[in-house]
């Protein structure tokens, strides 16, 4: 029997809970309380489980299959599968639930791209697509930190178009966080980017990869980027962005300095919220039927192919 109170608010099933789980989820679900809320809770630790189900008043399940198969649910959020695998992930897909995948999902890259392979083979050979890429809503961090909202809303007013972005991070930054970065990229110029010249080669490349949107209308139409993983600038990500009309630079998660011809400002971000919270919103609108730029798994699918050849060593055009 659900609660009348919780009529109005999407019913999602909460899948894996890790070591993420109080640092970052739990904070932000209970702050969207009104629009949505946890119906099932499975983790492969059953006392766990059972431990955040009573929190939310909820039930929790015994099994994958008994979460997949519930009606009740509008989408499952994905948060860490933990020893299930790619196994696991192929059922969750299958499922014709919205999905939501979480970072540890994304760093089971060749699962994800077999499954975005299998949704192409079975569109092209039967003119339908079994598992819709829609419904799949990858956790594109980057995109939605404080820092990132802000600089869409210089761009579109004070800032104008990007041209250029110059970007330092930590030599130890894994290849799901290079594609995280690539994907940043691609969606703040609106295009996906190929490699012009790159680096060492090495698993962390110390000299710094080059990128340009492929085909300008002229060469003052070029617009390029950046990346170098080094140790200079502290080890932290640090972002400077050129646009047609000033300068930012975006340092860390919650911290941008900008400035035009005419003013400049420096802002700590630290009180918006979270990239986390503004995802799972983001989500709960996609699970009723919208459509919002948050990002395909396509998308992050294509990011993550280059930075998988930039470790790999393999040039790629």
């Amino acid at each position: 029997m659900v609660d009348p109170s919780r009529r109005d608010r999407v019913g999602l099933g909460l899948i894996g809970l890790g070591p993420s789980w109080e640092l970052l989820y739990r904070s932000a679900i209970d702050r969207l309380q009104n629009r949505l809320t946890i119906r099932l809770v499975y983790d492969t630790v059953e006392a766990r489980a059972r431990s955040v189900a009573a929190d939310f008043e909820t039930e929790p399940v015994a099994s994958l299959h008994q979460m997949l198969t519930r009606p009740t649910l509008q989408g499952l959020l994905v948060l860490d599968p933990g020893w299930l695998g790619a196994g696991a992930l192929h059922s969750i897909a299958h499922s014709g639930k919205p999905v939501y995948l979480a970072t540890p999902v994304l760093r089971q890259g060749a699962e994800l791209h077999r499954m975005l392979q299998g949704q192409s083979a079975m569109t092209s050979s039967h003119g339908y697509s079994q598992i819709p890429d829609d419904r799949w809503m990858p956790e594109l961090r980057l995109r939605f930190t404080p820092a990132s909202c802000r600089l869409r809303e210089l761009i579109a007013t004070k800032l104008g178009p990007v041209k250029d972005i110059q970007i330092e991070c930590n030599p130890d930054t894994d290849v799901t966080e290079i594609a995280q970065i690539i994907d940043w990229c691609a969606d703040l110029m609106g295009q996906m980017l190929v490699v012009t010249k790159e680096g060492c080669g090495s698993k962390h490349f110390g000299l710094p990869v080059h990128f340009e949107i492929p085909k300008p209308k002229s060469k003052s139409d070029t617009r390029t980027v950046s990346l170098n993983c080094s140790k200079q600038g502290g080890g932290g990500l640090r972002c400077d962005i050129t646009c047609v009309r000033g300068t930012a630079t975006v340092r860390d998660r919650a911290w941008i300095r900008w400035e035009n011809s005419q003013e400049s400002a420096e802002e700590c971000l630290q009180d918006e919220r979270s990239e986390i919270e503004i995802l799972i919103d983001q989500f709960c609108r996609r699970a009723l039927g919208g459509l919002n730029p948050v990002g395909r798994l396509e998308e992050f699918s294509k990011a993550l192919q280059v930075a998988e050849s930039l470790s790999n060593g393999r040039q790629v055009t």
